[in-house]
């Protein structure tokens, strides 16, 4: 048996991507389907459902699917059966990438797609994406070595000692999800990730932010000479 209604008196709170918080959503439309499941003797035993809502953010006014199972609709707390996603996908636990204005071209397809593995749950590719950014940046500046161990060593020319030191850490994630396949831990990856874009602003976009303080100081002492 399937129904579909429309509605408005259905109010949920829902993580909104746009607002990034949890904003009150009203439901504008439902459909499921259930599925009786016979026991032997013909009678029903339980009842699956299976539907969609579509829900409308009362604040920005964008949509959101909801899919949901319920495994038995006729328990008094059939909510606790309840599995539910949401398409798109809830973006509370992803990483929002960092505009850089001076980054080059190759290192910020890298750098947007180690976040997309990030914000897809594939933690092996965005792990092998963040050593790749490793490798990039050495190229980039024409840092030497043999290998990405001795290229991160060699990055003592124009990083802090301290900081090249734990860079290796970075290095053993990529290398343990590359060689080894192994999933890193979630956190990690976000600290990786991090870790580089703070590398990317201090390499690439830290003098340039520094230098259209200075022309702007510049031009306003211009004109107030003038």
């Amino acid at each position: 048996m399937s129904d579909m209604s429309s509605t408005d008196s259905q109010i949920k709170y829902i993580f909104c991507n746009n607002f990034a918080n949890e904003t009150k959503h009203v439901c504008k439309a439902e459909h499921h389907r259930d599925y009786p499941n016979l026991n032997p003797d013909g009678n029903i035993a339980f009842v699956e459902r299976v539907g969609n809502r579509f829900w409308v953010c009362a604040g920005c006014e964008r949509g959101t699917l909801e899919e949901y199972y319920i495994f038995d609709v006729s328990e008094k707390d059939y909510e606790q059966w309840i599995e539910t996603y949401f398409f798109p996908e809830r973006s509370m636990f992803h990483i929002k990438g960092k505009q850089f204005k001076q980054l080059p071209e190759k290192l910020t397809t890298i750098y947007q797609e180690t976040l997309r593995g990030y914000n897809n749950k594939l933690g092996v590719l965005c792990a092998i994406g963040i050593r790749a950014l490793l490798e990039g940046i050495c190229a980039n500046k024409n840092i030497q070595g043999a290998n990405l161990e001795l290229k991160i060593d060699n990055l003592r020319t124009i990083l802090p000692e301290n900081l090249v030191t734990n860079l290796h850490s970075i290095r053993f994630i990529g290398n343990e999800a590359a060689h080894e396949l192994t999933v890193p831990d979630p956190d990690d990856l976000k600290l990786a990730i991090e870790i580089c874009e703070d590398l990317l602003n201090y390499l690439y976009d830290l003098g340039y932010k520094a230098s259209l303080l200075t022309r702007s100081r510049q031009a306003r002492t211009s004109r107030q000479q003038k």
